[in-house]
Parts: structure tokens; C-alpha cells; sequence
């Protein structure tokens, strides 16, 4: 296998990644809680009602897809900055968190998709975690890691029931 001098480069910038293994794009730590809770349920949701979709940090590109689809409510999950220590689930309606300033740490791109979401009739909402690292690197914190295997589990349930 060739190694590439990008994947060399990349794999530097990530704190514990082994050399010659494949290199991910970096992520800012806790922010990486809204794909892995998609990973971790994808497998379990197979055959149910619920459709999940790892947007990563770019949700306005799926948002077509999404407004032509058949579901009546969206939930975006995300690291978001709000009140409390971290590892602390919020949930609400999307509109609520914009108003209340704690929001995602995408709040543009949330605020655009959850707008047009609406528009095409769909009811929207943001289930967030409160991040303790951004920083570059891989992996989530100890309190995150608790608050997404949580959610994966309820949501699991959820679509089992």
C-alpha cells in the first residue's frame, strides 16, 4: 500500500493516530458526537420508520432530500454550546435554541436547513450535547462519550418499539 504524503500530513494533525493507518478528516473532538450517534444507530434502525443521515457539518446539503421525503419531523443532533457542564443533553424545537443563543456549533447551516425544512412543511428540532473539547483531534470526551452512548441506546429503543 502507498502511503500519501496528505494522509502522512493529515494523521499528524490527529493526536493518537498510528502512522500508516488510514487518516480520517480531522474532527474538533465533541463535535464528531452527531456522527457517531448516526453510526452507532444506523445498523439498529435498518427496516424502521426512522432515517438517519451523518450530514457531518454541511446539513444544507441534504436538505432537499430530506424536504422531499415523506417524514414529518427532523431532528438534527449536534454538539451544541448551552447551559451546563459537559455531556448535558438538550433537546426543543430548532427555532427555540436560536432564539435562546444556545445553539449548535454549526449555527448557520442549522438555522438555513431548519428554515427551509420548515417551509416545505417538516417540524424541526436540534437533540444536542454539550461538548468539553473542540479542539482538533479524534475521539470524544469521557462526559460526550457517556451522554452519545445514552442517546444511541434511547434511540435504539425508540425505533424498536
Amino acid at each position: 500500500m502507498t502511503k500519501s504524503v496528505l494522509g502522512r500530513g493529515l494523521a499528524s494533525l490527529i493526536p493518537g493516530q498510528a502512522e500508516g493507518t488510514p487518516a480520517v478528516a480531522p474532527l474538533r473532538r465533541d463535535d464528531g458526537v452527531g456522527p457517531w450517534i448516526v453510526g452507532a444507530v444506523r445498523g439498529s434502525v435498518s427496516g424502521t420508520r426512522l432515517r438517519v443521515i451523518d450530514a457531518q457539518d454541511v446539513p444544507e446539503n441534504f436538505v432537499h432530500v430530506i424536504a422531499r421525503d415523506d417524514c414529518r419531523n427532523v431532528i438534527f443532533i449536534d454538539a451544541v454550546t448551552s447551559e451546563g457542564p459537559p455531556g448535558t443533553v438538550v433537546f426543543g424545537p430548532l427555532a427555540d435554541f436560536a432564539e435562546a443563543e444556545s445553539y449548535s456549533t454549526h449555527k448557520l447551516a442549522l438555522s438555513f436547513s431548519g428554515k427551509f425544512l420548515e417551509s416545505a412543511g417538516k417540524k424541526v428540532f436540534l437533540l444536542g450535547v454539550v461538548p468539553a473539547d473542540l479542539a482538533f483531534g479524534a475521539g470524544l470526551t469521557a462526559e460526550v462519550q457517556r451522554a452519545a452512548t445514552s442517546l444511541r441506546d434511547v434511540i435504539r429503543r425508540a425505533a424498536s418499539a
